[in-house]
């Protein structure tokens, strides 16, 4: 994915912060959900975020609290900018294959807009790990994706798609497993233009017209 850096605020280092306009917040998420994926939440530190946001350290402290507030505030943004659109938008689909496509072209949009969801997305599961207290947060995000994709295949049953009888909850893990790898794809590893093919193969794969 290109990196869709979203615009920073010219905002100098030493002015502070009332109430501020309604970019000062998204930088600063912005620029934590960069620190949290590249250092975890151990090693992300308010000055940092600071520092690449463009504000002053006592800014982040007027918006978040305390570092654990800011990165349940990324879960938050993540589940109403990325996970939520795709949700909403599959919804609109008929087959399995379009559901799946709408759920991820959502992300691919996400990623051209800005690259720091999907390598929150991705880095964040592995933080739940370390840090149990926000396991409940990652397992929800994961839950809500499972739950979509479970009533997808039971569609899809319905509707014939599927005709033979395989192992359900084994297939929707599988789908978790390709949906979190594409995430650490596009946040770490490929262009978005790369990644935009790499969707579209998977279309293709689902429709059994890959090969």
């Amino acid at each position: 994915m290109v990196s869709g850096d979203v615009a920073r605020s010219p905002r100098g280092r030493g002015r502070p912060v009332s109430d501020g306009p309604p970019t000062t917040r998204q930088d600063i998420l912005h620029a934590a959900r960069e620190v949290f994926s590249e250092v975890g939440f151990q090693g992300a530190t308010f000055k940092e975020i600071a520092a690449r946001a463009n504000v002053t350290r006592p800014a982040v402290n007027h918006y978040f609290k305390d570092k654990a507030t800011l990165y349940s505030a990324l879960f938050d943004s993540t589940q109403d900018e990325v996970v939520g659109v795709g949700l909403t938008r599959a919804a609109a689909k008929e087959t399995l294959a379009a559901q799946l496509t709408a759920f991820l072209a959502a992300a691919v949009q996400a990623d051209s807009q800005d690259r720091t969801y999907a390598r929150f997305i991705a880095s964040s599961l592995l933080d739940s790990v370390r840090h149990p207290e926000f396991h409940e947060r990652a397992q929800s995000q994961l839950d809500g994706v499972r739950q979509f994709l479970g009533q997808a295949f039971d569609n899809a049953v319905r509707a014939g798609e599927i005709t033979e009888d395989p192992d359900k909850s084994a297939v929707i893990e599988m789908l978790i497993a390709v949906m979190w790898g594409m995430g650490m794809y596009a946040g770490f590893i490929g262009s978005h233009e790369q990644l935009k093919s790499v969707v579209a193969q998977f279309t293709r794969l689902l429709e059994g017209s890959l090969w």
